[in-house]
C-alpha cells in the first residue's frame, strides 16, 4: 500500500522532476523522463487541432460532442476525451509548437484533467479501466507535472492508476507494466520502475504461448494471428519504451534487440504490400481504412528501429522501401508461417497470401463487436494484391460467403465467428518452402462440407486445386476465385468467344480464361463459372457494430465455380497470373505456365519448366509418377517439392500434420534415393526441411 499514501512525496518528487533533478538518482531517471516527455511531445497535433480541442472546452471541463453516458466495450466514445486531454498536453510541452507553455491551453488542460478525475468514466470492457484509461491518464499526469493541482493529482493517481496493476500475458502484460513503470516514476518507486521494467521486456522472446512465435508471427487470444492487433501494439510499446530507456541502466539489452530486429524483418513486415497491410494480417480488425492504417503503423516502427538500432538500419531501410508504392517489391521470396496457418509469396510486382486454420490454429475471432462477418476468414482465404487497394474498404458490400479462396456452402447461418467454430476440424494444414516458392495445402472440414485444397505458388502464377468436395447438406457450395474492387473492363474466353462482358451477372459455360485489371484466371480445363461486374451494396455496421448502417455501394468484379447441392467428389483446377496483359492470356492457356500432374483426393501435383520443378500435396501415404520414369513415394501425409536446376537439385520436406517425427521418402527416375526424413519438433514442427541430392 506504500505508493497509494505518498501524495506529499509525490508533490515534491514532481517539483524536482520539472526543475531537471531527481533524489537519489545518478541520472537514469531524469533522462528517461525527459525522453518520455520528448516521445509524446513530438506526436502532437497541428495547432488548429488543439485549438479546435480548447475552444470547445465546457466550463466544467467536458466537451459537447463526446457523449459520457457510452457504454460501448469496443471504441468507447466517452475515452475521446482522454485522448484529447493528451493531445493537447503533448502541444503544451512540444517546445517548437505554437501552443506551448500557454496559460490559456494549460488551464483547459487542467480542467479536463480534473474532470475526469472527478467523474471517473468506467466503461464494462475490463481492458478500458485497467489499461486503456491508466495508459493515457499516466504520461498527463508526468508531462504536466507540479501544475497539476494536488486533490486532481491525488484522485487521478490513487483512483484511476490504481485500478492497473502488473500481469496478464502477450501484450496485456507489456501494457500493464508500462503503466506501472510509469506510477513508479510518478512516486519515484525506483523498486516498481525496475520490476516494470522487466516485466515490459519479458515478453520479447520467442515462445509457444501467446506472444513471439517461432516463425516470427504473433499470438495472443490462444492459437492466433495477431500480426495488425496485438502484435503491432507490442512491438510499438516495445519501440516505444526502449527509446525512452536508451543510454541509462534501463535500456534494452542485444539479446532481446535481437529478438524484435527478427519480429518485425522476417513477420510484421512480410505482411505489407505498398504500405497496406494484408487483410490477413488485420485479424479481427476489419474497420474502416484498417489496411492503410495498419501498414503506416509498422512502416513507423521500421523507421524508428533504424535510431533504435542502428547497426542494422539498412536492413530497416530496405523494409521500408519494399513497401514503396511507387516502386517494384525488392522484398522477393516464399514465406510460410507454420505456426499461424498462413503462407506469403511476394513477387516484384505482385503479392499473394494464403491463411486456414487448423486443429491447432484458430481462423478468426470476434470481440467487442468487431468481425461480425468474419467465419471463414481462416477457410483459405486468398488476396492477390498489384496495387494493395485490390480490397480496400470493401468489407461492407462482401458477399461473405464467397471470400477469395474459399470453398464454402451457401447458406443461412450466422457469419459470427464464435470461438466454438473457428478452430479447424483437421491437423492437416501447411505449407512448404524454399524461400522462394511454395505450397499450400489444407484439408477443409466444416459443417458437412468438406474439401481437400492446395496453392502452388511460383514465379509468375499461382495454381489453385481443390478435391473432394464433398457435402451432405442442402445449400450449394462454392469455390470463390476472387472477389475484389471492379476497375476496368472484364474480358473472358468461354463457348461463346472471346469478348468483353457487360455489367452484371454472367453464367458461362466452358471458360477458358478472364481477364481483369492486370490479373489473369486460367481455368486449366474449360469451367462453368459465373462471372460478376455488379454493383453490391451494404454498410459497415454489420461488419463493425460501431459503425454506420448508412448503406454504401461499390462496383465489384466475381468470379467463382459452382459445385451445385450436395456434390460428390467436385473439383476446380484455376491458375492465378497476378501481373499479365490480357493480350497473352489465349497463349497463357494454350501453353500454361505449370501442367497438373495429379488432382485427386490424394494427391495433388503439379510441374513447371519442363518437369524440373515438381510439388506435391500427399493428402495420403502414396505414390506420383511423372515422365521419363520418375517418381516420388511416401509413407505418410506431407508437402514435397523437387527442384532441379541447373545449380544441383534439392528436396524439401514438410509436415503439415505436425505430428510425425520422420517421414520416409523414395525417388526414381533421374534422382535415385530412399530417405528418412528427420522432422522438426515443438515449436518448429511443421516447419520445411530442406535435402541437397547428388
Amino acid at each position: 500500500m506504500r505508493r497509494w499514501q505518498l501524495p506529499l512525496r509525490l508533490s515534491m518528487f514532481l517539483l524536482l522532476v520539472v526543475s531537471g533533478r531527481v533524489v537519489g538518482d545518478d541520472g537514469d531517471v531524469a533522462t528517461i523522463r525527459r525522453q518520455l516527455v520528448q516521445w509524446y511531445a513530438r506526436g502532437a497535433p497541428a495547432a488548429d487541432t488543439i485549438e479546435s480541442y480548447r475552444r470547445r472546452l465546457r466550463p466544467d471541463g467536458s466537451w459537447p460532442d463526446v457523449d459520457y453516458s457510452n457504454k460501448e466495450r469496443g471504441g468507447w466514445l466517452t475515452y475521446r476525451h482522454l485522448s484529447r486531454t493528451l493531445a493537447m498536453t503533448e502541444a503544451y510541452r512540444r517546445p517548437d509548437h505554437p501552443l506551448a507553455g500557454k496559460p490559456e491551453l494549460r488551464a483547459a488542460i487542467l480542467k479536463a484533467l480534473a474532470h475526469w478525475a472527478e467523474h471517473d468514466y468506467i466503461n464494462p470492457n475490463w481492458w478500458y479501466p485497467r489499461i486503456g484509461v491508466p495508459m493515457t491518464m499516466a504520461p498527463i499526469l508526468i508531462l504536466m507535472g507540479e501544475a497539476v493541482p494536488a486533490d486532481v493529482r491525488e484522485r487521478a493517481f490513487s483512483r484511476v492508476l490504481g485500478r492497473s496493476e502488473m500481469g496478464m500475458t502477450g501484450q496485456n502484460k507489456v501494457w500493464c507494466a508500462g503503466i506501472a513503470f510509469m506510477k513508479g516514476l510518478l512516486v519515484e518507486d525506483a523498486a516498481l520502475m525496475r520490476r516494470a521494467r522487466d516485466e515490459i521486456f519479458s515478453e520479447l522472446h520467442v515462445t509457444t504461448d501467446e506472444g513471439i512465435q517461432p516463425d516470427h508471427s504473433f499470438h495472443q487470444h490462444g492459437p492466433q494471428q495477431q500480426w495488425g492487433n496485438y502484435g503491432s501494439s507490442f512491438s510499438g510499446d516495445t519501440i516505444r519504451w526502449a527509446s525512452l530507456f536508451r543510454g541509462t541502466d534501463y535500456a534494452l539489452d542485444a539479446e532481446r534487440l535481437s529478438v524484435l530486429r527478427r519480429y518485425l524483418l522476417e513477420g510484421t513486415s512480410w505482411i505489407l504490400w505498398k504500405g497496406r497491410m494484408d487483410i490477413s494480417g488485420c485479424g479481427r480488425q476489419i474497420f474502416r481504412n484498417c489496411q492503410e492504417s495498419k501498414g503506416a503503423s509498422i512502416l513507423r516502427q521500421l523507421a524508428l528501429m533504424q535510431e533504435l538500432d542502428p547497426s542494422e538500419a539498412e536492413a530497416y531501410r530496405r523494409a521500408i522501401a519494399a513497401n514503396d508504392a511507387a516502386r517494384s517489391n525488392t522484398r522477393v521470396g516464399h514465406k510460410h508461417f507454420w505456426r499461424s496457418d498462413i503462407a506469403v509469396h511476394r513477387r516484384p510486382t505482385w503479392y499473394a497470401s494464403v491463411k486456414m486454420s487448423s486443429t491447432r490454429v484458430t481462423g478468426a475471432e470476434t470481440c467487442n463487436s468487431e468481425n461480425m462477418l468474419g467465419l471463414h476468414l481462416g477457410d483459405g482465404v486468398t488476396y492477390f494484391y498489384r496495387t494493395g487497394r485490390e480490397y480496400e474498404d470493401l468489407f461492407p458490400v462482401w458477399d461473405w460467403r464467397r471470400l477469395p479462396g474459399t470453398t464454402c456452402r451457401q447458406g443461412q447461418d450466422s457469419l459470427v465467428p464464435t470461438s466454438g467454430k473457428c478452430r479447424g476440424r483437421s491437423s492437416f494444414v501447411g505449407g512448404v518452402s524454399d524461400g522462394t516458392r511454395g505450397i499450400a495445402a489444407m484439408e477443409y472440414i466444416r459443417g458437412g462440407l468438406r474439401a481437400r485444397k492446395s496453392w502452388f505458388f511460383l514465379d509468375e502464377a499461382v495454381v489453385c486445386l481443390g478435391a473432394a468436395v464433398d457435402c451432405d447438406e442442402p445449400e450449394s457450395v462454392l469455390t470463390s476465385v476472387n472477389q475484389c474492387v471492379l476497375n476496368g473492363p472484364v474480358t473472358l474466353s468461354s463457348d461463346e468467344g472471346t469478348r468483353r462482358i457487360t455489367r452484371g451477372q454472367h453464367a458461362l459455360k466452358d471458360v477458358t480464361w478472364v481477364h481483369h485489371d492486370g490479373m489473369g484466371y486460367v481455368f486449366v480445363r474449360p469451367t462453368d463459372v459465373t462471372v460478376g461486374a455488379t454493383r453490391q451494396s451494404g454498410n459497415w455496421h454489420a461488419v463493425h457494430r460501431r459503425e454506420s448502417q448508412r448503406t454504401l455501394e461499390r462496383e465489384v468484379f466475381s468470379v467463382w465455380i459452382d459445385h451445385g447441392a450436395q456434390p460428390h467428389g467436385a473439383q476446380y483446377a484455376y491458375m492465378v497470373l497476378p501481373d499479365v496483359d490480357a493480350a497473352a492470356m489465349p497463349s497463357l492457356y494454350e501453353s500454361p505456365l505449370a501442367t497438373v500432374l495429379r488432382q485427386t483426393k490424394s494427391v495433388q501435383a503439379v510441374s513447371s519448366h519442363q518437369g524440373q520443378r515438381v510439388r506435391a500435396a500427399f493428402f495420403e501415404p502414396g505414390r506420383l509418377a511423372w515422365g521419363n520414369g520418375q517418381g516420388i513415394e511416401v509413407d505418410a501425409p506431407c508437402l514435397v517439392m523437387l527442384e532441379d536446376t541447373p545449380n544441383g537439385a534439392s528436396l524439401y520436406v514438410a509436415d503439415p500434420t505436425h505430428q510425425r517425427k520422420t517421414i520416409n521418402v523414395k525417388l526414381s527416375g533421374k534422382h535415385v534415393a530412399d530417405l528418412t526424413v528427420e522432422l522438426p519438433q515443438g515449436g518448429l514442427a511443421g516447419r520445411s526441411v530442406t535435402i541437397a541430392l547428388q
